[in-house]
């Protein structure tokens, strides 16, 4: 039965999920105040009501004496709409630090909409008006018990769910939140029926692995409730327990995310709707495009403001787009969803990422054939010769500082500047460098097992034999490392080299030349292989030559190993004369490896099956092997019957090296 004191019930709701709850009860007429957040439009509401909800503009159930809109009460001190990512994390980071909000209660308002009731929360002081603030303007603005505060505090699915009842208990209608309560409960478990329809199941395979991301920049999992929305939905996390000691929401790495290798992504980004997310989305495709979801095509953006960052009704659709996401490869398990009334239709709160096809553009050359101009390689040189301190750049106009005046500072300043002498020693981001620098230095444990060529760089012994591999993260320099490990195993302790991986990338796109391979995939293969990675990267519009770039990447790793014996460069060419020609007249002065020439592609192919690293296609200019393909013996020997390369030596595709797809050990062969 309604309490009579409904009729006095004005209500200032001050986050969405509330003024969600409020219109599902049908108590809309009754607030008087709202967020600059809430979507207020009781007539176009299509989410979770009970059957006295009347959401028609022209009739009320209830006899609400005042029918004007609610009053906005909250201020924000960012647009969200118009920032970045980076730029929102950034803001919250300095709310954090500084003990502050983003948002602001607007008091004049509060006190001029006269709520009897404010329904609020303290679960994030961040995110929404801190409780505190509230507490303070009730305390100077209102008579005692002329206005209660309910603070709403819900962790888990089902705790979100409890408070439809507190609020229809605060109300004066707790029928309608037992109501509400039970519907919801109900729905969802349809949702359970549909994806019990799988066949995976049946056949004891694991549930879909998913990645649920609240933030892309920097990344952010799933937390509080959304866990939960996983069990309902029939899916698990692909984040190991021991990678979530809590409920909330955590920062993971880029890196993380690449290892737990989820079967599906969800981007539901905090704040953001379907078409915000979709673009972000996009925009992070080079971060996202190492994993295997992004090459099956089983990465999905939503509406993440409505459907899973506000603990309210809309988390029932939420539940149902997870299932349909997770299950979107099983015809009969989507079947029985779309059938489900309250699933959003795609494209309406969610959808498939399409991502563009990558344009064209000017490729840089690759290694010798790099093209020289008249750029600002030339202009920094000049500006040296005559010790200024900085060059107008060509390109931009910009001032740029020059290596001298760089070495009157003194030292790294982090900042990533092009001509920084100094290794980019400070920088913390290692893909912005500019300058040859290690964007990984291995770990000191590396060599417990005794494997002394690997090492990191600064528990390298003194009069070391140093060998430098040229590795563009492909299946012929990841083979190279592999007969290395074989050679340095086979030597018996008489040639205990220290092994250094070097890449030359485009400095713009972060892109290996012709591989199509990202910089960060490579930093991913040595992390994981634990060996030390000089990166190169190349100027496209510098005018500087090959061999003078990679001359100072020699020079960097001369600088952190000083005191070396001996440098040798070691490549993973296979049979091509002309390359490996080249390649002796020009560094005639260091002295060179080939340990794959001329080897039988049998053999290779046979120690690429021992490794059990999975070998992926990363770019083709063949129709019949398509990007995303795994290179195989059955790819080997088709690739042949073309009429073509079968290792793609002669430019015919390319490949990257999914080391982390098997152990350290076993990706490396460190047991004969």
């Amino acid at each position: 039965r309604m309490s009579k004191a409904i009729n006095k019930l004005r209500i200032a709701s001050l986050l969405p999920s509330t003024t969600d709850i409020c219109i599902s009860l049908g108590l809309h007429k009754h607030v008087v105040g709202i967020t600059h957040e809430c979507d207020f439009d009781p007539s176009t509401y299509s989410m979770l009501t009970v059957r006295d909800a009347n959401l028609s503009s022209s009739s009320s159930t209830d006899n609400q004496p005042t029918a004007k809109p609610p009053s906005t009460l909250t201020v924000s001190h960012i647009d969200i709409h118009t920032s970045s990512q980076a730029e929102i994390d950034d803001a919250v980071k300095n709310s954090v630090h500084n003990g502050l909000s983003l948002y602001n209660l607007n008091d004049t308002a509060l006190t001029d909409a006269k709520p009897s009731v404010i329904l609020t929360q303290s679960l994030c002081d961040v995110c929404a008006v801190a409780k505190d603030e509230v507490d303070t303007e009730v305390a100077c603005n209102f008579r005692p018990g002329q206005c209660k505060v309910i603070s709403l505090e819900p962790e888990s699915l089902e705790e979100v769910v409890d408070t439809f009842v507190t609020v229809g208990e605060t109300c004066g209608v707790p029928e309608r939140g037992e109501e509400l309560k039970a519907k919801f409960w109900s729905d969802v478990t349809k949702v359970q029926e549909a994806v019990s329809l799988s066949s995976k199941r049946e056949e004891g395979n694991h549930q879909p692995r998913i990645m649920f991301l609240e933030w892309l920049d920097p990344p952010y999992d799933a937390g509080h409730w959304i866990p939960d929305m996983f069990d309902w939905s029939g899916c698990t996390s692909s984040l190991d327990s021991s990678q979530k000691p809590t409920r909330k929401s955590v920062r993971i790495l880029w890196e993380q995310l690449y290892d737990c290798d989820p079967d599906v992504v969800l981007i539901g980004c905090c704040g953001f709707d379907l078409k915000r997310n979709m673009m972000d989305s996009i925009q992070a495709m080079d971060k996202l495009k190492p994993l295997r979801a992004f090459r099956e095509g089983r990465i999905y953006a939503a509406d993440g403001n409505l459907f899973f960052a506000r603990p309210g009704p809309a988390l029932r659709e939420g539940i149902a787009i997870l299932a349909r996401c997770a299950y979107d490869d099983e015809d009969v398990v989507r079947e029985a969803l779309d059938e489900l009334s309250f699933l959003p239709k795609e494209g309406n709160g969610w959808a498939q990422v399409h991502f563009p096809a990558k344009e064209k553009k000017l490729s840089i050359p690759d290694v010798e054939d790099l093209v020289t101009s008249d750029t600002f390689f030339e202009l920094h040189q000049e500006a040296c010769e005559a010790n200024e301190d900085f060059y107008a750049d060509p390109t931009s106009g910009y001032n740029v500082f020059t290596e001298v005046a760089h070495k009157k500072r003194g030292k790294c300043c982090g900042s990533g500047c092009r001509h920084c002498p100094y290794n980019h020693v400070n920088l913390k981001d290692k893909t912005m460098i500019q300058q040859p620098a290690f964007l990984y230095e291995g770990t000191d444990d590396a060599d417990a097992n005794g494997d002394a060529f690997i090492s990191s760089l600064s528990s390298i012994p003194p009069n070391s034999h140093i060998k430098v591999l040229f590795f563009s993260g492909g299946k012929d320099s990841y083979l190279t490392i592999r007969k290395l490990v074989q050679q340095k195993l086979q030597s018996n302790g008489t040639d205990n080299f220290h092994l250094i991986l070097l890449t030359t990338y485009d400095f713009e796109t972060k892109v290996i030349a012709h591989q199509d391979v990202n910089i960060d995939t490579v930093c991913r293969q040595a992390r994981h292989l634990e060996i030390p990675l000089l990166g190169i990267p190349l100027h496209r519009s510098s005018g500087e030559e090959y061999l003078s770039r990679i001359e100072k990447g020699l020079d960097a790793v001369r600088s952190a190993i000083p005191d070396m014996k001996q440098l040798t460069l070691v490549f993973g060419d296979l049979h091509l004369e002309h390359i490996r020609q080249w390649r002796e007249k020009e560094l005639s002065k260091y002295s060179l490896e080939y340990p794959l020439w001329k080897i039988p592609y049998t053999e290779l192919v046979d120690d690429l099956e021992a490794s059990g690293v999975n070998i992926v296609v990363s770019a083709s200019n063949q129709d019949g092997i398509g990007v995303g393909t795994t290179f195989s013996r059955t790819l080997w020997q088709d690739a042949t019957k073309m009429g073509i390369d079968g290792f793609g030596e002669e430019g015919e595709f390319h490949s990257v090296a999914e080391v982390w797809t098997t152990s350290k050990e076993q990706a490396l062969g460190l047991k004969l």
